[in-house]
């Protein structure tokens, strides 16, 4: 008898993100009823149109017991009374939580993530290189901090060198060493904060993602894009994608995931110059920023993971469409205003109320930054040059799809409030809506 997919039930994680609104659009977009989670309760999720219902959990990150609780008891009061697909998909950084306890919660739900296991073998970050090393895989030169400390590893010789904390996301932490003083700074700085760096050789090139779905280590689907823009530029994640052909990447990817049997998502990073081999650098082992691009790509890993999940196979292959572009709404914007004001054109006064602005957005002042904002666009620029090289930047993006405006589901703007339950609950901004460079406050075991 087949599985009748539209009729399913699915819990997803991590409420507040755009991919739990992205899987949210997928699914229920078919007719799959979809139940969000997350430790607040005004999310982007809980005001879309997909979502048939919310619920509130402990922080994983601060009480992964009381999560895993809460978690379990929602899927219990959510189960369909009868036969229909039931699926839990876990969407950020809880994804290896939920691993760690999916036998215990299987017993009541299709549990869609890879096994604790897998995930162990590329996370933490020195635990991939480790991997890659075992698997006479090409890596670049790794230690962690404490080893480059105990000096018996074969350690990064050359400056400038890589540094980011071993558990991290979008970008948080990772810097560029020039010199021995900055790295033994860096090194110091992190271990007050209780932090381990990961110490990397420099690869040049460029940033690329490769999302991947795999089933038992057999891929089943794959998609590539660029980042061309970032926010901040340089460290924050991106704000302009574009799809590229994923065929340079592929060979180490399935030398990677087939030898560990990998079944659910993954998101790769690599650096390449265009022509060499490219550098595999970092494995998020679970879904990634660039969901809602790769879906409009023409790869709906959602709805494919799903039908994994309720079927044990997926239906259809699909293909990319290769130079698809999506945006970020605004924050493309601030990242073609940063780079004009850190241009070398003789902006100045700009650059001076750029660095200030910069300096509010990473921190989480957004008032006092749109403030100096407006100082920028406006102190020492020529208006003329200033405004050509942003309509310049900005046509690049011209009928990008932006990710902020989903026309079809507009109440999701809404979600913004979650910043002001946070404020409420805990007295601070979430920390993935500001820029952390030390990486804190997201780890979840």
């Amino acid at each position: 008898m087949t599985t009748n997919l539209t009729s399913g039930r699915v819990i997803v994680t991590y409420g507040r993100s755009l991919m739990a609104l992205t899987i949210a659009e997928s699914l229920g977009s078919r007719g799959v009823e979809v139940i969000g989670g997350d430790d607040v309760g005004l999310t982007v999720l809980s005001f879309s149109r997909y979502a048939k219902g919310n619920f509130v959990h402990a922080p994983a990150a601060i009480d992964p017991e009381g999560f895993i609780n809460d978690l379990e008891a929602a899927i219990i009061r959510n189960k369909p009374s009868d036969d229909r697909p039931y699926v839990l998909i876990p969407c950020f950084e809880e994804t290896r939580l939920i691993a760690r306890h999916a036998e215990r919660l299987a017993h009541h739900i299709t549990v869609a993530a890879p096994s604790f296991e897998s995930i162990s073998s590329v996370d933490p970050k020195d635990n991939l290189m480790r991997t890659l090393r075992g698997f006479g895989l090409r890596a670049p030169a790794t230690c962690t901090s404490a080893e480059w400390r105990e000096g018996d590893v074969v350690r990064p010789s050359d400056f400038p060198m890589m540094v980011k904390p071993t558990r991290g996301v979008g970008g948080r932490g990772v810097r560029r060493i020039e010199d021995a003083i900055a790295l033994e700074a860096a090194i110091v700085d992190a271990k007050a904060a209780g932090e381990t760096l990961l110490i990397q050789d420099f690869i040049s090139g460029e940033d690329y993602c490769l999302s991947a779905l795999f089933d038992h280590g057999s891929l089943k689907a794959s998609a590539a894009y660029h980042n061309l823009s970032q926010f901040p530029r340089g460290a924050g994640a991106g704000v302009l994608r574009e799809t590229v052909a994923d065929a340079p990447f592929l060979p180490q990817v399935q030398a990677l995931f087939g030898p560990l049997g990998w079944t659910g998502v993954a998101e790769i990073d690599f650096r390449w110059d265009g022509c060499s081999e490219p550098w595999l650098i970092e494995v998020n082992p679970r879904f990634w920023a660039g969901l809602f691009h790769t879906v409009e790509s023409g790869v709906d890993f959602p709805w494919m993971l799903y039908e994994l999940a309720a079927t044990g196979q997926v239906m259809e292959q699909s293909h990319p469409r290769l130079g698809q572009r999506t945006r970020v709404g605004g924050l493309y914007m601030l990242s073609a205003i940063q780079e004009i004001a850190e241009s070398d054109e003789g902006f100045a006064a700009a650059k001076a109320a750029w660095g200030s602005a910069s300096q509010r957005f990473k921190s989480g002042r957004l008032l006092e930054a749109a403030r100096e904002l407006g100082r920028a666009a406006t102190e020492g620029m020529h208006g003329l040059t200033v405004a050509d090289r942003l309509g310049s930047a900005l046509a690049s993006a011209k009928n990008a799809p932006n990710e902020l405006f989903r026309s079809h589901d507009p109440l999701v703007s809404l979600g913004a409030l979650f910043i002001i339950a946070s404020l409420l609950r805990y007295g601070r901004l979430p920390p993935e809506v500001k820029y952390d460079p030390m990486a804190l406050n997201l780890m979840v075991e």
